[in-house]
């Protein structure tokens, strides 16, 4: 008796059915492979699968959710934002991510929740829907600001700090380390710049660092990271090292 390939392929071992994947098995996968150009074939097969069966399976998870965003992200990908694609099969994937991330039994992380918030007003401003884009980013800006200061929780604050000008000096760079990407920021070819307002303490040191100009993505965060490392040449003023304000600008670019 002779049987197809595929019906063998079904069939474990001992005669068995193979199971099939769960959408969080599908998912888990092809969080493994990464967003990488080399695995993308593999990747979004899996997570259009995983796509289909979340509604049977939990349609109000929040693995469903991360699955539709990072399928829109893999499409995004692809579109090289062209206008029909990202209307017609970019955005409303991360429209879904959004509207199950506010009915999930679980409430979302808000940093988990600022990715959809940014890729879905990335996509309404490409297709031309400004208005609404704008409402997304600043919710996804707020909650970027507040990790911005979760993230110095614990560390000196400065009190009161000068303005540079009228006989003090503005701190000058000695040494700075530069910020690295995100793995979706890299993927999707993301470039811009984060602005910071901080304090230069007496040693030079930035401190009380606040988020001014986002870029998303994780970037700014990131950002964080590098300037904290920065070191400065103090402001002046009469001969002495004072607190100064200062805004530093940390750039994205791809080679």
């Amino acid at each position: 008796m002779k049987f197809s390939l595929a019906l063998l392929l079904s069939f474990g071992a001992l005669g068995q059915p193979t199971p099939t994947p769960t959408p969080h098995e599908l998912l888990t996968k092809a969080k493994h492979l990464g967003l990488d150009p080399k695995t993308v074939d593999q990747v979004q097969p899996l997570l259009e699968q995983a796509a289909q069966a979340w509604p049977n399976v939990d349609p109000r998870s929040l693995e469903y959710a991360q699955t539709l965003t990072l399928l829109g992200i893999v499409k995004q990908a692809q579109s090289d934002l062209d206008i029909n694609v990202m209307r017609t099969d970019v955005e409303p994937l991360y429209k879904r991510a959004l509207a199950v991330y506010n009915r999930s039994l679980v409430p979302a992380d808000p940093l988990e929740l600022a990715l959809p918030l940014e890729l879905e007003a990335a996509a309404l401003a490409t297709i031309g829907q400004v208005e609404e884009s704008e409402l997304l980013k600043e919710r996804a800006l707020a909650i970027r600001k507040e990790h911005i200061r979760e993230m110095q929780q614990g560390e000196k604050a400065i009190p009161a700090a000068y303005q540079a000008g009228e006989g003090i000096s503005a701190p000058v760079t000695l040494s700075r380390t530069e910020p690295a990407y995100t793995d979706v920021a890299r993927f999707l070819r993301i470039e811009g710049k984060v602005i910071f307002r901080v304090i230069v303490d007496e040693q030079g040191v930035p401190r009380d660092i606040a988020l001014i100009d986002d870029l998303g993505y994780g970037l700014d965060e990131n950002a964080l990271d590098a300037v904290r490392a920065w070191r400065f040449k103090p402001g002046m003023s009469g001969g002495a090292p004072v607190p100064v304000i200062a805004k530093l600008q940390v750039d994205f670019h791809l080679p």
